[in-house]
């Protein structure tokens, strides 16, 4: 079984341009999940520009890993694409999460893995269960639970000083307490204490052990900062060998049906000199540019 979990991934990897390798020694190790299969992981802008964002700190070796496809047997132990490393054995296992309804897939993940659903449950010597994306700004409670720290907000404005702060130990209590007291965005569910109406809605948020006691979310204020694209380019994904570019993020119109008008505020648009600089980039990897 272990062999058909390997050559899914081999046939993969095969197909992707700019797939990133990077020796684990000497590094902090991140496995980062999205909590779907590849097709639809891989269709994801957000979750390409963490795994490049990632791999780009020289410290820092990101892989990744998805739901195992339909195809596989159910047993099929939970290994990262580049490496076939069980997930397991990375010091950092982050989810990426757009949507509410992959939820139930986080759990299945981290149960096809071996790991305690519960963050409470967990050893000192099991991965941090890390968590971020737009469905992790919208509301982190419904898997709060599950979730060591969630960072709330823009990746960009967060990981550089994430992993200025986290180091491997043996004291995952005192890891997260230097994560909720120096990180931007870093929210530990175990340091906060949520008490509810009777109709489920949220009355008092209290801090314990120190916290802060109102976590901002953190957005990037200047996008040509960074340069939002698709890391790999594959014909496995819905936009079938594009290479995307993100132009702006946010919107100004603001309707409360949609996420986009009031997560991502202020709106924010890259120059047009960014964009032709990236279109260039990624004309040299395929003919089709998507601009999101």
């Amino acid at each position: 079984m272990a062999r058909k979990n390997q050559k899914a991934a081999q046939l993969f990897i095969e197909s992707e341009i700019g797939t990133i390798r990077k020796p684990w020694r000497g590094k902090i190790s991140v496995v980062l999940v999205y909590p779907h299969r590849y097709h639809v992981g891989m269709s994801n802008l957000g979750f390409q520009t963490i795994y490049q964002l990632l791999n780009s700190f020289e410290h820092v070796v990101c892989e990744r890993a998805f739901l195992p496809e339909a195809t596989q047997p159910q047993t099929t132990r939970l290994s990262t694409l580049e490496s076939d490393r069980p997930i397991t054995d990375a010091d950092i296992i982050a989810f990426s999460i757009s949507f509410e309804n992959d939820y139930p897939h986080l759990l299945s993940i981290l149960e096809k893995a071996g790991i305690p659903l519960k963050s409470e449950d967990r050893s000192d010597r099991q991965p941090l269960v890390i968590a971020g994306g737009v469905a992790c700004f919208l509301n982190p409670e419904p898997i709060a639970a599950y979730i060591d720290c969630f960072l709330i907000g823009e990746a960009e404005g967060i990981l550089p000083r994430f992993f200025e702060t986290f180091e491997p130990r043996t004291d995952k209590n005192a890891v997260l307490r230097d994560l909720a007291r120096n990180v931007p965005g870093a929210y530990v569910p175990a340091f906060y204490q949520a008490h509810y109406h009777h109709n489920g809605t949220l009355a008092a948020f209290t801090p314990i052990e120190d916290a802060p006691p109102k976590i901002e979310r953190v957005y990037l204020k200047d996008l040509n900062q960074v340069s939002t694209c698709s890391a790999i380019v594959t014909p496995n994904t819905t936009f079938e060998r594009s290479f995307l570019i993100e132009i702006g993020r946010g919107c100004p119109h603001g309707c409360r049906f949609c996420s986009a008008g009031f997560v991502y505020r202020p709106p924010r648009f890259r120059s047009l000199s960014q964009l032709e600089q990236t279109i260039e980039r990624g004309g040299r990897l395929t003919d089709r540019i998507g601009l999101v």
